[in-house]
């Protein structure tokens, strides 16, 4: 049976703005972390990348809103449809823009004899701080699953688990700089010992059918979405008041949707469409729920039935 009364969606902090990559812009850059990685062992002298929405701040993000030229161009001039791309490249605009940091790099590579060692995502100098700072990005969602010692969090692709990646962002990404020939390029930036810092935003969803142990670090202010089998979408469509459905593009995937009336499905239409999808052998699919003014008031992945068992990569 499907837990009733529990409405919640990763969008409930809905920033105002009309223009989406805007409201994007807000989401990914001052949104709760996913996880305060900092409070993990392996994660000594690493911080949360976690920027404050002063009134400065959104007096700017309002004056976007009202004209978003600049960042249009910006994510224009590198055209993505991967969603981490397009969540860094939200972050460089930021990290470009805003009078308490100066960009000096980002996607800055490392090689030794020829062989890439890996790359740091950004670095930075913090004005308030006076220092250089590296910053690795990551966007992120994650199914829970029951397990034996509580839960595993898969992606939609289930090589993608929330485990293996917090491992590589703590044990290879963030200490890059400790590598010698990492030093090397730093320095012909004009850095030393750069502070380190992760910017992890997502979010969790739980089964319909009950909630799991959340990860340790969970970070509380970032709200927890639904996941469900399709063969249980009818009864759980029917729980709701909701009457239109929108299934997410990834590129959609990061601030509170919102839609035209000719973009959205009714029930009957989404349970068809996810039908579809599903029989190609296409992974879980991200829906909003939308209000009679077209505005997401919660969001849920529907997964094949049998999920993640026999999942391929998506």
């Amino acid at each position: 049976m499907i837990a009733k009364n529990r409405q919640c969606s990763p969008a409930i902090i809905n920033y105002p703005y009309h223009i989406r990559q805007v409201r994007d812009l807000a989401w990914s850059c001052f949104s709760p972390p996913l996880l305060r990685v900092a409070a993990d062992r392996r994660a000594a002298g690493v911080s949360d990348c976690a920027p404050q929405l002063t009134p400065a701040r959104r007096a700017w993000l309002e004056a976007l809103d009202r004209d978003a030229s600049a960042l249009l161009r910006h994510l224009a001039a590198r055209p993505t449809g991967r969603l981490g791309l397009y969540f860094e490249q939200l972050w460089h605009f930021f990290l470009a823009q805003d009078p308490q940091t100066q960009l000096l790099a980002h996607n800055y590579p490392v090689q030794e004899q020829g062989r890439t060692l890996g790359e740091f995502d950004c670095l930075y100098y913090c004005r308030r701080r006076g220092r250089h700072v590296h910053l690795e990005l990551a966007v992120k969602y994650y199914l829970g699953v029951a397990a034996d010692d509580g839960a595993l969090w898969f992606g939609p692709n289930t090589r993608d688990r929330l485990d293996l990646k917090l491992g590589h962002l703590l044990d290879r990404q963030i200490r890059l700089a400790e590598r010698p020939a990492a030093r090397r390029r730093l320095q012909a930036l004009g850095i030393d010992e750069p502070l380190r810092e992760i910017a992890l935003r997502g979010c969790l969803f739980q089964p319909a059918a009950g909630d799991l142990p959340l990860p340790a670090g969970y970070d509380q202010a970032c709200p927890t979405g639904h996941w469900l089998p399709i063969g249980q979408l009818a009864d759980y469509a029917g729980e709701r008041d909701w009457t239109a459905y929108l299934p997410l593009v990834r590129l959609r995937w990061l601030s509170a949707a919102r839609a035209d009336a000719d973009e959205t499905l009714p029930p009957a239409a989404l349970l068809e469409h996810l039908r579809g999808r599903f029989a190609r052998g296409d992974g879980p699919q991200l829906v909003a729920a939308l209000d009679a003014a077209g505005d997401e008031g919660e969001r849920f992945f529907v997964t094949p039935d049998g999920w993640p068992h026999g999942a391929r990569g998506d």
